[in-house]
């Protein structure tokens, strides 16, 4: 009688086990494609939202300088469009500093200098967010490291904005 018993009870697990092994599974392959399905949501209404925007007939100057604010303020306004960047990217910034800012009849250049990691695909996506970004951004002076399959990049970013305050 014990032997029948702790044989059904053997039997029960192992049919618990068969049973919620593959559930589980399908259940992960749910959450993943969920998961997805939601990202290129996303992605698809962002678009949508650009689609939305009325079209600007030419650029004009107040979209390639930095409004006139101090220095400080444009240089939070560039970190913070930066990191955002970076985020969006999935890039990981491991540092940054400002670079002093360089001065020239009728615009300043204000600038920082990034340390991040992350991988070629981020890399890429990085470099187009800050060059497509308004006020206009230049990236320069782009220095790659190979760490294993993860890339360490240093990059300066500038911007202009009116002025010479």
């Amino acid at each position: 009688m014990i032997g029948r018993a702790a044989a059904l009870a053997i039997l029960a697990a192992l049919a618990a086990l068969a049973w919620f092994g593959p559930v589980e599974l399908y259940l992960g392959a749910l959450a993943a494609g969920r998961d997805e399905i939601a990202a290129k949501q996303a992605v698809l209404q962002r678009y949508r939202a650009l689609a939305a925007a009325p079209a600007q007939a030419a650029p004009d100057e107040s979209g390639l300088l930095f409004p006139a604010i101090p220095d400080a303020q444009a240089l939070a306004v560039l970190q913070e469009t930066v990191k955002s960047a970076a985020a969006a990217a999935r890039v990981e910034v491991r540092g940054l500093q400002v670079l002093p800012p360089d001065g020239a009849p009728g615009a300043m250049r204000i600038g920082i200098r990034i340390s991040a990691a992350g991988d070629v695909a981020g890399l890429g996506r990085l470099l187009y967010a800050v060059e497509a970004a308004r006020p206009v951004l230049y990236p320069d002076n782009l220095h790659v490291q190979a760490r294993g399959a993860a890339l360490e990049f240093q990059l300066d970013i500038s911007g202009f904005k009116a002025g010479t305050s």
